[in-house]
């Protein structure tokens, strides 16, 4: 398993589908993974580190793994099968028995920026689907973090919506 040192996230232009992109610590290497958009409305708030008026859906789940007596440990992004990425949640009981949970790569990635916990993703997954990202010059990843910074929740819904609305499932 590779650690991941960056959450970085952007639109594929092409599909109109938010990605999130997670840089393999130690290297130039990114892995991108598409994602929906309610996911990324809550990624992109995280990276921003606004702060939620009430508890979203990932806090809820945080909450009741904390009140149950258990802690989250790490994400593992583990298999790569017909262009499904596979996440597990690893928790620990109190009892000190370690739990592997399945869940989407995103909800995993929510709960590990929300907990401070790592993660860890399945070297032959960066083998089969990083991407060098070393040709990318100091500005143009200046440009980058711009565009993340400004990432427009509600221009991402409106596109959403529309495509949706003209039965483009």
């Amino acid at each position: 398993m590779k650690k991941i040192s960056r959450v970085t996230m952007g639109m594929d232009k092409v599909s109109n589908t938010p990605i999130i992109f997670l840089q393999v610590e130690n290297t130039n290497t990114v892995v991108p993974i598409w994602i929906g958009p309610c996911e990324a409305g809550v990624i992109a708030l995280l990276l921003r580190n606004e702060v939620f008026e009430r508890p979203l859906t990932h806090d809820l789940i945080g909450n009741s793994i904390k009140e149950l007596g258990a802690k989250p440990l790490e994400v593992l992004i583990d298999e790569f099968k017909k262009d499904i990425y596979y996440a597990k949640l690893v928790i620990e009981k109190n009892d000190s028995q370690i739990v592997y949970l399945d869940a989407r790569p995103s909800d995993c990635i929510i709960i590990s920026l929300k907990n401070n916990i790592p993660i860890f993703i399945d070297e032959n997954i960066v083998n089969e689907h990083g991407i060098d990202i070393s040709f990318i010059e100091d500005e143009n990843e200046e440009h980058i973090k711009k565009d993340i910074e400004n990432f427009d929740i509600d221009e991402l819904r409106k596109r959403f919506e529309g495509k949706n609305k003209k039965g483009d499932d």
